[in-house]
């Protein structure tokens, strides 16, 4: 067996799993106890329903985003805004969503889950319906970011909590969240369709009143807003969230994530038991097994006589649980790198475990047999090189926190320090390059569709062909079809992250697929290829965003995931602000120039994601439980 490249197959063990077997049972298949207790509770009626429910956040999402864009000539009309200032009506709104992913995502992270579940689609239906009220386009613009602000963090909590929800093998139904982001699209375009024809200003030469004949955008934004404020009381009346049992446990409450299992193994209509063992997230380091098994000279899987003695005495755990106090630092929730609670993205390459253990915090103060024995250990040049760059981070970033919250009020500077810690963690030298490589890829796909999708209207009525101009209800039409067009996306995302592609793969190329239409479409001219090519720009983009909403959570740590994923959504909107000023620049030199920066811009993210080494996340494939979704 070579061990001198990563596996990205737990079927294929290197000389560390092989020890791990040996030492825990043939077994061991790489899930933690709390994967074990997730994985026996199963995909139940409690998944299911918060699978739907999770739903409606990505729904609401999509249904914002292009109710925004269908009223944006009904603003334009209604407040007399010129063309150089309409595009601040989208660019307030993606600034909002900016804001919101990561207050939203660090939210989740600091609070908890079921907090920003609930809030998201109360806000914003709250900030939508008072959107129809203004009489500014000022207001207009204020209450968008606002409203902006709400939505932004609805995909990035929905998706990570239903991922901490979900059996492994049933992991990959998070990609299938994307088929409620289709259908947003969809019914803002279908509402849109039934409300706006009727009560927008007629064709230019026509005069129209404002007051009277141009309510429609305003009865639209009131519409959807009680459509949120449906999904929202569906959330609070027709279900009962329990906290993520993930969540709980790094926040060092392992006694409620065991209540929060068993209330949901209750709802799915069984009763199991479980101790405190059950809901430990992490496995016991090889090196610890190794100096408890030759300090005691046996097979002592782990000595927690020997580590209690060694640090500090626990608070909270050990009342009622003196027997597994050396556990409580896995329920730590700050002060952790993401490593120790999470699996590396690629198999170590076997090396001699080194004598002092490195990843659990108390482990550090453990002198090594050596030591104990007087023979003193010098570490590799390596070892120091990773210490002094850690150090030299550490005090960096402690500068820095100081610094920059010094003059901020007290209430502000513990939330604004606890979320700067977490994005530190995710920008730790081993996470480094994956983090850089994937918001990279949100910003620059954000960037490259929203380009194409504002303009796709004004695209679509230069190429009719006919003297006359298409009518309101005519365009609105080709929006539906468009969007109607990538609803089969969703599904196709959640089916091919499933065969031998994997993630990577399958987002790599329908990243390159939906360049390739894009290309396409500039060149045509008659009708049918034009819809054709549309259409399977959709589908492809729908697939893309399904496969990126879908693995993103999966690659990041538990305790900063929803700051990760936060973060790389909030990139997303920067792309989605940048979009529309950029088209429009390029728009007036020539039509097609925005569709072609669209083109390398995708290419660019495509190149991205196949830059992410194999075995970051790309672990997609049936193997029962051989196969395994990279997260923690």
């Amino acid at each position: 067996m070579d061990t001198s490249s990563p596996r990205h197959s737990f079927n294929d063990l290197n000389d560390d799993e092989i020890e791990q077997e040996r030492l825990f049972g043939e077994n061991h298949d790489g899930r933690t106890p709390l994967d074990k207790t997730i994985d026996r509770i199963g995909m139940g009626s409690y998944q299911w329903a918060l699978l739907s429910l999770c739903g409606f956040g990505w729904m609401a999402d999509n249904m914002w985003i292009q109710a925004i864009a269908i009223i944006l000539p009904r603003v334009q009309q209604h407040f007399s805004v010129p063309d150089s200032y309409i595009g601040t009506v989208s660019s307030t709104m993606f600034a909002g969503m900016m804001v919101g992913a990561i207050g939203w995502g660090t939210c989740s992270d600091l609070m908890g889950r079921s907090t920003a579940f609930n809030a998201t689609l109360f806000f914003t239906a709250f900030f939508g319906i008072l959107a129809s009220f203004v009489n500014s386009f000022s207001s207009l613009c204020i209450v968008l970011f606002f409203l902006g602000s709400s939505v932004g963090g609805s995909m990035p909590t929905d998706g990570t909590l239903l991922l901490e929800h979900m059996p492994k093998e049933k992991q990959y139904l998070v990609t299938a969240l994307s088929i409620f982001f289709s259908f947003g699209a969809v019914l803002s375009a279908l509402v849109a369709l039934l409300i706006l024809p009727a009560h927008s200003c007629p064709p230019s030469p026509a005069p129209c009143d404002i007051a009277s004949q141009n309510q429609g955008w305003q009865y639209l934004l009131s519409a959807l807003g009680l459509i949120t404020l449906g999904m929202f009381a569906g959330r609070m009346l027709l279900f009962r969230l329990h906290e993520s049992p993930r969540y709980l446990v790094h926040a060092g409450r392992p006694q409620d994530a065991i209540k929060s299992l068993q209330m949901i193994s209750r709802f799915n209509g069984s009763e199991l038991s479980i101790e405190l063992d059950d809901v430990r997230d992490h496995h016991y380091p090889i090196t610890e097994v190794h100096i408890s098994r030759a300090r005691a000279d046996s097979r002592t899987v782990f000595d927690a006589g020997v580590i209690e003695g060694s640090r500090p005495a626990l608070t909270d755990l050990e009342s009622g649980s003196s027997s597994r106090s050396a556990l409580a630092t896995v329920y730590s929730s700050t002060g952790e790198s993401p490593k120790r609670n999470s699996h590396p993205f690629t198999t170590p390459v076997s090396e001699d475990p080194p004598p002092i253990p490195v990843e659990p915090e108390f482990a550090k103060e453990l002198p090594s047999p050596r030591a104990s024995e007087g023979t003193p250990t010098r570490p590799t040049p390596r070892e120091m090189m990773a210490r002094r760059f850690s150090t030299a981070s550490g005090r960096s970033s402690i500068i820095a926190q100081t610094s920059s919250c010094r003059f901020l009020p007290r209430w502000l500077r513990r939330p604004l320090r606890s979320w700067w810690a977490r994005v530190m963690m995710v920008l730790e030298p081993e996470w480094l390059r994956t983090t850089i490589l994937v918001w990279s890829a949100w910003c620059s796909m954000s960037l490259a569709y929203t380009m194409f999708n504002v303009f796709l209207p004004k695209l679509l009525e230069t190429r009719t062909g006919s003297d006359s101009p298409k009518t309101l209800e005519e365009s609105l039409w080709d929006v539906a079809i468009f969007t109607i067009g990538g609803c089969p996306g969703a599904l196709l995302g959640a089916y091919l992250v499933e065969t031998p592609l994997g993630r990577r793969w399958s987002l790599a190329g329908s990243t390159f697929i939906t360049a390739f239409f894009c290309t396409v479409f500039v060149l045509v001219s008659s009708t049918w290829a034009v819809r054709a090519t549309t259409v399977g720009i959709s589908l492809s983009a729908t697939t893309m965003w399904a496969v990126l909403y879908g693995w993103t959570p999966e690659i990041f740590g538990t305790k900063v995931r929803g700051t990760a994923c936060g973060i790389a959504s909030a990139l997303s909107r920067i792309g989605g602000m940048i979009a529309p000023m950029l088209g429009g620049i390029l728009l007036m030199i020539d039509r097609s120039i925005p569709v072609y920066t669209s083109v390398i811009i995708f290419t660019v993210a495509g190149l991205c994601v196949l830059l992410l080494r194999e075995g970051e996340g790309d672990s997609g494939r049936g193997k029962g439980q051989g196969g395994r979704t990279l997260l923690h």
